[in-house]
C-alpha cells in the first residue's frame, strides 16, 4: 500500500468516526438507559449511584458523604431500605427500586399536579423553569396557567440559565429521557426537558443539567408546546469569566453575560441566549455610539468597563 492510499484511508476513518464521537459527547450522562446497580469490584460509579445515595440519605438510610460510588456503605443502606419496604433485600437496584424510592419519598410519578385533567392552554405559550422552587411554570398569553414540579441540574452540573427556545421534539427517546424529549437551543451543550426513570429526583437538584419531569406530566406538556416555544430558566449559576473580546457570530456563556448586562443598562440585545446575533450587535453599536467609542461592534475592554464586568 503506497503513502497516498494510507492517507486516504486514514482521512476516511476520521471522517466516518467523528460524527459518532461528537454525538456521544453531546448526550448528558444522566439520560442513559437504566442500568442495574449492584456491589462489584471495582465499585460501579456514576450519576445514578450519586442519586441513589442522595435519596437513601434523605430517607435516613445512607449517612455518609455522597461520592457516586456503589461501595459497601451504599450496599448496606440499600439493603436496609429494601428490607423495610419490600422484605426482599437483594442490594440490587433495578427500575422497580427507583419507583419504591419515589413512593417512600412521598412522590407520585403517576398523576399530574392537582390530580386533575387539564385542557390545552389557549394563546401563546411560554415556559419558565424556576430553579429556586424547582417548578416549571406554563404561561398562556403572559398569564400563569399551570405549574409542574421538576428536577434541575445538581450543583456540579447546573441547568443553563438563560432564555431559550424548544428546537426539537421527540416522543421516542426512551432510557433516562423518559417518555418525551424537548430539546433546547443552548449553544454550549445538549439540554432539554424530558421525563425520567428516577421519579424520586423530582423536586431536587439531581440532573446533569436537563429539566426532568414526571412522565405523566411531560406527556401533557409535550402536547401543549410547539417547536419555537420560549423557555426561560432562572436560578443559581457558576461565575462566568470574560477572557477575550467578543464579536458577532460568537456564542457562549460570556456572550450571555454581556447580553444580560446590556439589558440591565437599558439596551436591547434580544434574548439572552448566548448568541452574538443581530440584536446584540445593534445593542453594542448603540452603546458605543452613546459613549463615543470606536465605531465597531466589538465587545472590548471599554465595553466591559462600561457594563461593570471588569
Amino acid at each position: 500500500m503506497n503513502s497516498l492510499s494510507k492517507i486516504i484511508i486514514v482521512t476516511l476513518l476520521i471522517f466516518l468516526c467523528s460524527p459518532i464521537i461528537l454525538a456521544t459527547k453531546q448526550i448528558p450522562c444522566d439520560c442513559k438507559e437504566v442500568r442495574t446497580l449492584s456491589l462489584k469490584y471495582p465499585p460501579l460509579q456514576g450519576d445514578d449511584v450519586w442519586e441513589l445515595q442522595k435519596q437513601l440519605q434523605k430517607l435516613g438510610f445512607y449517612k455518609h458523604k455522597l461520592n457516586g460510588s456503589y461501595d459497601w456503605q451504599t450496599y448496606v443502606a440499600l439493603k436496609k431500605f429494601q428490607y423495610i419496604n419490600s422484605k426482599s433485600a437483594t442490594g440490587v437496584v433495578k427500575q422497580k427500586t427507583w419507583l419504591k424510592l419515589a413512593k417512600a419519598l412521598g412522590k407520585s410519578p403517576f398523576v399530574t399536579v392537582d390530580n386533575k385533567k387539564l385542557n390545552s392552554p389557549q394563546g401563546e405559550i411560554s415556559l419558565v423553569v424556576d430553579g429556586y422552587s424547582r417548578q416549571l411554570k406554563v404561561y398562556s398569553n403572559g398569564k400563569l396557567y399551570h405549574t409542574f414540579p421538576v428536577a434541575i441540574g445538581k450543583p456540579s452540573t447546573k441547568s443553563p440559565i438563560g432564555e431559550w427556545a424548544i428546537v426539537h421534539k421527540d416522543a421516542d427517546w426512551g432510557g433516562g429521557f423518559g417518555d418525551r424529549w424537548m430539546g433546547l437551543n443552548v449553544p454550549w451543550g445538549k439540554y432539554g426537558i424530558h421525563g425520567t426513570n428516577k421519579p424520586g429526583s423530582i423536586g431536587t437538584a439531581a440532573s446533569h443539567g436537563c429539566i426532568r419531569m414526571y412522565n405523566k406530566d411531560v406527556k401533557l406538556l409535550y402536547s401543549w408546546v410547539e417547536v419555537g416555544t420560549r423557555v426561560k430558566i432562572i436560578g443559581n449559576r457558576d461565575p462566568i469569566k470574560l477572557t477575550h473580546q467578543l464579536r458577532p457570530g460568537h456564542t457562549g456563556k460570556d456572550v450571555l453575560l454581556v447580553q444580560e448586562r446590556l439589558r440591565k443598562y437599558g439596551f436591547q440585545p434580544g434574548y439572552t441566549d448566548g448568541r452574538f446575533g443581530a440584536s446584540t450587535k445593534e445593542a453594542i453599536k448603540n452603546l458605543k455610539y452613546i459613549y463615543g467609542l470606536k465605531d465597531d461592534v466589538v465587545v472590548d475592554e471599554n465595553v466591559f468597563y462600561i457594563l461593570n464586568l471588569k
